[in-house]
């Protein structure tokens, strides 16, 4: 039916706008990540404040949030077109949630969430790979961040370049995917070109006064 199509869009910003970071911190720590570390929601300032555990629960929740917009778009008959625009819209959620004034993340995991429910493997391998060689490397989660939004559309462009016109949609969300990371992560650029931005530890913070990712 035609109503399945505005309403699981306007529900797919919804549930990208939940703040995973935000309600674990509160819930489980009874604190307010936004006032600790970097004020970011996300993942990293999780792990950063918190420890592990809690930054692998946020990322799965967060994941979990783009791999259920697409998921669910599907299972409704949107087709591939219309699941990937949900997916796009749990990304813009999660990035400006309407639960927290606009304000939101960086969009790295649910983004992840997005390629695994929407885009081929290779894909994914990619994406993931640049992400976890460039961390391993760098020691610094926006470096690995970053660098995955770069091997998104070129990885999505490699794979399906012999049949855009089918996947043109692929190629659109990629793109927008990726500058959508390099606008929220414009303070962890300018950090990285002062030298300044932090490299990640597993071991979480006493003080929360760390700026970060």
């Amino acid at each position: 039916m035609a109503w399945k199509v505005p309403v699981w869009l306007a529900c797919s910003y919804l549930l990208g706008s939940i703040p995973f970071g935000l309600l674990v911190s509160r819930l489980v720590f009874g604190q307010d990540i936004r006032r600790l570390g970097s004020g970011n929601i996300g993942a990293t300032n999780v792990l950063r404040n918190f420890g592990v555990r809690p930054f692998i629960a946020v990322t799965l929740l967060d994941m979990g949030k783009g791999v259920a917009a697409v998921a669910v778009g599907r299972a409704l008959g949107l087709g591939p077109g219309l699941s990937l625009l949900a997916g796009l819209l749990s990304i813009v959620g999660h990035n400006w949630s309407l639960y927290l004034r606009f304000g939101g993340g960086k969009g790295i995991a649910t983004s992840g969430g997005v390629i695994i429910a929407a885009y081929p493997w290779q894909v994914t391998a990619a994406v993931l790979g640049a992400f976890l060689v460039m961390v391993l490397v760098s020691r610094i989660m926006s470096v690995g961040s970053l660098s995955a939004a770069v091997a998104f559309p070129a990885a999505t462009v490699l794979l399906l370049r012999g049949d855009l016109s089918t996947y043109w949609p692929h190629l659109a969300v990629s793109c927008l995917t990726s500058l959508f990371a390099f606008y929220r992560h414009r303070e962890n650029i300018r950090r990285l070109l002062s030298g300044e931005e932090p490299r990640i530890s597993l071991r979480p913070k006493k003080t929360g006064e760390e700026a970060g990712a």
